[in-house]
């Protein structure tokens, strides 16, 4: 039996580790080609792609900074090379820093902005315009957060207004390819259990308080965003574009 993505080569941005490197072997295993994403060349990256390849799969290495044009243009272009063309794109690479409101910067909110915000957009431009060439339909994914529908931390002002920004762009964004056959929906994780955010759920009493918000009563886990981007790569979400898909454990409910 076939794969779910059997055929289809897909692209996932900051899939060196955690989320997204979830993503990108879950999409390994349903059959896709996968170029796993990093800002820079790093072991995580390259380990990345190793175990992809050593379970059966197909992956390729590519770096780059998504929020500046040449390097999302480049990033697809060697996707292409390698596997043809691109049927799907995972949007998740971002940043999250904590830091109290009043002592954000310009630099500090500019650069998370262009991460979390223009980077969707670039990345998205770029790959549309490869399927558009080519006629053929293809598949979006953005990684945002429940923190773009709901200010989740006074720490957290910039990060929670570019994923507002990007939960929009999803719409925007589907609303404008839905004429070319391209797909464009988001999935909202809550708090899932990473290597980035461990020092900050090690805190006396931060776990136990989100769980406890949490009707489904745990943290989320990576494979639980992996999933749900599967179904979003595929044809099973052939008729579903424009949507916000929250993986919270029903936190924001």
């Amino acid at each position: 039996m076939k794969g779910r993505l059997e055929g289809k080569a897909i692209i996932v941005t900051g899939s060196s580790r955690g989320i997204g490197k979830a993503c990108a072997v879950r999409c390994a295993e349903a059959g896709a080609d996968v170029a796993v994403h990093g800002r820079t060349a790093t072991d995580a990256l390259e380990n990345t792609v190793a175990e992809i390849r050593s379970a059966g799969g197909s992956a390729i290495a590519v770096t780059g900074d998504v929020s500046v044009r040449a390097d999302a243009e480049q990033i697809v272009r060697e996707a292409i090379a390698a596997f043809g063309a691109v049927d799907g794109l995972v949007n998740n690479a971002g940043i999250g820093p904590f830091i109290d409101f009043m002592e954000v910067t310009d630099e500090q909110w500019d650069s998370i902005m262009a991460i979390n915000a223009r980077g969707p957009f670039l990345m998205t431009q770029c790959v549309a315009a490869t399927m558009i060439e080519a006629g053929r339909p293809g598949r979006i994914c953005n990684v945002t957060s429940i923190s773009g529908e709901k200010a989740t931390s006074p720490l957290q002002v910039p990060y929670c207004t570019s994923k507002g920004a990007a939960d929009m762009f999803t719409k925007a964004a589907a609303v404008a390819l839905g004429e070319h056959g391209i797909t464009v929906n988001a999935i909202l994780p809550g708090t899932i259990r990473t290597d980035i955010n461990r020092e900050v759920l090690s805190g006396e009493g931060v776990s136990g308080s989100i769980v406890e918000a949490t009707p489904l009563g745990r943290l989320g886990d990576v494979d639980d965003v992996g999933r749900a981007v599967v179904y979003f790569m595929s044809d099973e979400s052939q008729w579903v574009t424009g949507a916000l898909l929250a993986i919270d454990g029903g936190f924001i409910a």
